[in-house]
């Protein structure tokens, strides 16, 4: 699995740290943590380069063993849960054409805290950009 947009994963990553919440159960309401003072531009773009480093690595493996893996990218995965679950079985040859895919038990645990630092981290790491690229 992977991200196309690895700032929100770092982000996502350093709130869970921050919060102990690394996933949330469908209509569980999110733990009550004061993050005030949690935001780090330091360690949310550690986290930045750590998954693209991590991403990278496993890349490299699969080309070194002339593997072709079935990529699934979490956005996608996030927006067409049925469909996503088809192709991994289709993939490992599993007859899924009479199976009936329940709902997913776990939810997204991004919330406005999440965007507010995605913002903040966009902004402060072009801050110097001439051409900022997004």
């Amino acid at each position: 699995m992977t991200r196309r947009n690895k700032v929100r994963l770092a982000v996502s990553w350093w709130k869970a740290i921050q919060t102990q919440e690394w996933h949330r159960l469908r209509d569980e309401a999110s733990k009550p943590v004061d993050l005030t003072d949690a935001y780090s531009f330091d360690a949310i773009h550690h986290l930045y380069c750590e998954c693209s480093m991590r991403e990278a690595g496993i890349q490299e493996f699969f080309s070194e063993g002339n593997i072709v893996p079935l990529t699934i990218v979490y956005e996608d995965f996030v927006q067409e849960y049925e469909k996503s679950v088809r192709k991994i079985l289709e993939f490992l040859e599993l007859n899924a054409a009479a199976l009936e895919i329940s709902h997913p038990q776990l939810v997204p645990t991004a919330d406005d805290v999440s965007e507010h630092w995605l913002q903040r981290f966009r902004t402060e790491s072009q801050k110097d950009w001439k051409n900022q690229g997004w």
